[in-house]
Formats: C-alpha cells, structure tokens, sequence
C-alpha cells in the first residue's frame, strides 16, 4: 500500500469510529493531566523538601547526587514509575487503537487490565533502555507518540543558541540531531515488537532494524505525508473560521461576541480533533506492520446501536469539556486575563544598537524606554564591581583574562567590541550613578564564581542597597548562595532566582524567578501565582515566543529586541477585534512536529 491510500484509508477509518477514538485518546490524556501528572508533581516535591532541597537545576544536579543519597534514590525511583506509566500508557493506546480497528468491542476498563498484564513482562533491563529512549530518541522523532509526561524533556533554547554561534559545534548538533533521528526511525517498531511480541529490548532493536532495512525513507515519506496533510487541513480550517468570524464581526451585538466564544471553542476542538487524527494515523503505521486492517462488513442492528451510544458519550464528553472552557474564552476574548509584562533589556542593548553592558549601549537603550535594563556585575581583582558578563575577557575585548584577574581601573582600560561598536568597559558605580540619573531602572545580575572574596556578598550590601532601593532597582542571580544570603541580610530587597530549566517549581525566599522561556509552562505560571512569585522569561526575541510568554502571563520579559516586543505588546493592548483575538490564538497552536505542551 502506497503512501497516500494509507492516509486515506486509516483516515476513512477513523471518521468512521471517531467516537471510539475520543474517548481512549481524551481519556487518556485527562487522566495523565489532572491526576497522574499532579500525584508525580506532588510526590517529587515532597522528596525535595524532606531533603530539605529548594530547587532542582543545573547548579546542584550533582551535590543532589553525592550529598543527598536517599532523595536521589527516590526521584530515581520516581522516574523509574514515570518510565513505566509512559509505557503503560504507549501500550494501552496501542491496544485501544488495535481493538477499534478490529472491532473487538473492548471497553476502557477491559484495555487497561489488558496493559496492565503486558507490565509484567518488564524486566530491569528494560527500564535502562526506555530511559535512553525515552529521553534521548523520543525528544527528536516524537511524531509516532507523545505524551505529557514527557513535557518537560527538551533542550533549553539557550542552549541551542550557545551550540549554533560556534560553526563546529553547529555542525556536531546538526550531525547528532540527524544521528538520532535515524536511529528513532530505525527503532519504530521497537516497542510493537516488545508488546506484541514480548520481545527482549535488544531483540527487538534487532527486529526493528531488520523491517526498516531499505524501507528507511518509505517511512519517513508516511510520517513526512501525515504531518503536512494535517497541517494544511489545520491551516484551511482555521482559516475559515477566522473568516467567519470576520464577517460576525461586522453584525451588531452581542452576535460577534456570542459567536467569538462559539468560534474559539470550535478552534480548541477542531485542534484537538486533529491531534487525535494525527494519533490514530501515526500508530496505524505501527499496527499495519503487524495487523492488516480488516476489510469493512456490514453492521449489525446491535452494532450500529453499540456505535451510536458510543458516539453519544464522546459528543457528552466533548461538550462538557467546551463548556468548561467557555470561561476562560470569554476572559480572555474580553481582555480580562491580559496583563502587560515589564519589558526589560538583555545586558543593556536593544537590536545590536552597542556593545552589551556598555554605558554607550546603555544610553542608546534608554531612548526605546524600557521598563528595566538587564545588565551583569563581576567583582574584580581589588574586590570593586565591574559591569561585565563573560568570565573571561577574550571575546569582547581580546584579553585572555578574567575580571577577577584585573583591578578595576585597569578594567575600565579595555576596550570592548561587539556588533560593529566600540566602547570602555564600564564600572558598576558609573553605569548605576548614569541610570539613576535618567531614571532608568536596572535588573542587575550579580555573577559569582569561585575566585570571589568571601566578603563579596557584604560589600555589595554596604554600598549599594539603599542606593537599589531609593531608585527600585532589583537583582537576579543564578546562585542560589547569593540569592538565599541577599534575602537574609538585605530582606528588602528584591531578588529573583535565574533557573536554566522547568523541572520542578521550586520553594525558595526569591521574590521572583527568572526562567529560561523555551521550558515555562502554564503550570510553572500557575504555582507561580498560587505563591505570589513574580516570573520573569529570558531571552525572548522572536515574535512567536513573545506571544507565547504573554499568553502565559508572566511578569517580565527580557530581549535583544525591545522594538519587537513592544509590538506584540500593543498588539495585544489595542482592543482586537474578536476576529484578530482569535487569529492570535490560531497563531500560537503548535505544528504537529512540536510538542503540545500549552494547549
């Protein structure tokens, strides 16, 4: 079977059993959403605070691991449960996609005693391979399955930036991107083979590999063909409810607003009709390999009726679930939920109008009026403070040192270059006493590395708190030492805690966190506002991600480009129309190769 007849005949199939199909794949997901994820969130943040640990990152990955063995024997228990309810829920989709093929009339109940049973076939071995295939394969080629308990598995975008700036490493990342998404398509029928077949991992990675030999791009061209065909069907639908709505505007009320909360309640639908086609679709390409899908019979008095109850319950359940988004449509339809964020200025420049951290830079920035400067602070060799980011002096300036390496007047000395621009490299007090009096106000990030005096932290205090405090200043920091000690010593001030990556929220004394945008979610946003913490994203210069960050409401944004984001700001503060609110809605839903981690 080509290509093409099989989009269309599993397409034909799933229209024809679109009830069925609802009600596993939205059961499903609800489940997962509102009680398996929230008990995983809740139990992960009970071990880190028996542990007495506040936050999970980077930064203490490893003292988490070597100071703190019996937490890191239960989040590692813990993952090994996440591990296995992915697998349970892979299998219990697989076997309720396969039973409404084959018309065995299975019910949700029936399906999940069926998985359960599969589980007893996992052996330690195989929870070593699903989390290297899991984490590692699935991130890449996550057409074939997704799932939201894998939400949270995906490279920081800062990261992404920092490998592609050098060309070497571009090169390297674009060779392991490609490298891994070869082996998940060879690795497609892995875990078929391990249900079905109950094969070992490494017998079924052999198998796997034996029925992608030549068949590679056959594939890849199936799953390719899938992806576009729904996203033109998407990219026509919402358009044509865009449209609509268009023409309800130019009625008189309350019509466009009655069919505005109709309209984008159908556009939430709509996606999710589409997500659950794209489901069916991609695990028929697994299935086929295995079961041919039976040839259409005529149905039965009995079975026509068992089919209409079943579409009853899913258009019930598909209704309640419109119903109680109804509200929050018609917020944000109204405007109520938008609040503008504090558009704030990354190290001082605004679309490479200087060299980043620079009072030239800073004086430029200033005309676009931002609501905060965004600038970085290293201590020097005679224990001042010099306005810098890099720990190393080399790239902007062609020193091979570091500030802690050099007093600050020979600091001041330096010549910095970046994007065309030259300028002095600036001391803290100047760049403070030149914002002060413009009346700007600084974001400051105190950067600490181990060379600091152990007085570092005091003689920060003594000269500068009143000073933040009289012209509302704040500081950010990505040390958690620095963070917990400036809230114990100077209460008053505000302090935000830098975190590269949403893993868990946090509990911390921080006023605020400043999160990498590409992992914040509604759900950090959520805790976020539950415990009266302030949110700020960074770096966000491209328009889809300021929508994005607006959408999540968060407090703060920081950019390269303060023209742009003022744009999509106003763009949101002009009073759309109800057709243009629902366009901006349309325009954040994410393809189907991205993962669906905000709707």
């Amino acid at each position: 079977m080509n290509s093409f007849r099989f989009v269309a005949r599993y397409s034909r199939e799933f229209l024809r059993h679109w009830g069925s199909y609802v009600l596993l794949i939205l059961t499903t997901n609800l489940v997962l959403e509102y009680a398996v994820i929230p008990l995983f969130q809740f139990t992960a943040s009970f071990i880190l605070q028996k542990g007495d640990i506040p936050y999970v990152s980077n930064t203490n990955f490893l003292t988490i691991l070597t100071q703190h063995p019996g937490v890191s024997l239960a989040l590692l228990c813990l993952l090994l449960l996440i591990l296995a309810v992915i697998f349970l829920q892979f299998t219990f989709q697989l076997f309720g996609i396969r039973s409404i093929q084959a018309n065995e009339n299975q019910n949700l109940w029936q399906l999940f005693k069926r998985s359960l049973r599969q589980m007893r076939h996992l052996r330690p071995a195989v929870f070593l391979f699903f989390l290297f295939y899991f984490m590692i394969v699935l991130p890449f080629a996550n057409s074939v399955f997704r799932t939201p308990l894998l939400n949270k598995v995906t490279i920081p975008t800062f990261i992404i930036d920092f490998l592609l700036a050098k060309p070497w490493s571009a090169v390297l990342l674009a060779l392991g991107y490609l490298a891994i998404s070869y082996v998940g398509m060879r690795w497609l029928f892995v875990l078929p083979l391990m249900i079905f077949k109950e094969l070992r991992p490494r017998l079924a990675i052999r198998e796997s590999w034996q029925l992608t030999h030549e068949r590679f791009w056959h594939y890849l061209w199936r799953l390719v063909l899938i992806s576009v065909s729904l996203s033109i069907i998407s990219m026509v639908g919402y358009e044509m409810i865009y449209l609509f709505q268009t023409l309800l505007d130019q009625l008189p009320k309350p019509l466009p607003a009655i069919g505005a909360m109709l309209n984008l309640t159908g556009v939430q639908l709509f996606g999710q009709f589409l997500f659950m086609w794209a489901t069916v679709l991609y695990f028929s390409i697994l299935l086929q390999k295995f079961f041919a899908l039976p040839l259409k019979v005529p149905e039965t008095r009995a079975k026509r009726k068992i089919n209409l109850l079943i579409r009853i319950a899913a258009g019930i359940f598909v209704v309640f679930l419109s119903l109680s988004t109804l509200a929050s449509n018609a917020l944000y339809l109204a405007g109520i939920t938008e609040t503008q964020p504090l558009v704030i200025s990354h190290r001082g420049v605004d679309e490479e109008n200087g060299v980043q951290n620079t009072l030239p830079a800073l004086a430029a920035t200033i005309k676009k009026k931002p609501d905060y400067v965004e600038m970085d602070v290293h201590e020097t060799k005679d224990h001042q403070f010099v306005v810098m980011h890099d720990e190393n002096l080399k790239q902007l300036t062609g020193v091979d040192r570091a500030p802690y390496q050099l007093t600050l007047a020979e600091l001041t000395q330096l010549t910095a270059r970046e994007n065309g621009h030259a300028a002095k490299v600036a001391s803290f007090d100047d760049y403070l006493a030149y914002a002060n009096d413009h009346g700007q106000k600084l974001l400051i990030e105190l950067k600490t590395t181990p060379h600091d005096s152990p007085e570092m932290l005091d003689r920060f205090i003594a000269r500068y708190q009143v000073n933040i405090l009289r012209h509302q200043h704040r500081v950010h920091s990505l040390d958690y030492n620095v963070v917990k000690e400036l809230k114990s010593r100077a209460p008053k001030l505000y302090v935000s805690y830098i975190l590269p990556y949403n893993l868990t929220f946090p509990q911390t004394t921080a006023n605020g966190y400043t999160m990498e945008e590409s992992t914040l979610n509604e759900d950090f946003m959520d805790q976020a506002r539950l415990q009266q913490k302030q949110v700020y994203a960074w770096t966000v210069n491209d328009a889809l991600a300021m929508d994005r960050m607006i959408f999540l409401h968060v407090d703060g944004i920081i950019t390269d480009d303060i023209t742009l984001l003022k744009s999509e700001i106003a763009d949101f503060q002009r009073d759309p129309t109800f057709a243009q609110r629902i366009r901006i809605y349309i325009d954040r839903i994410p393809s189907f190769d991205q993962k669906r981690d905000e709707n």
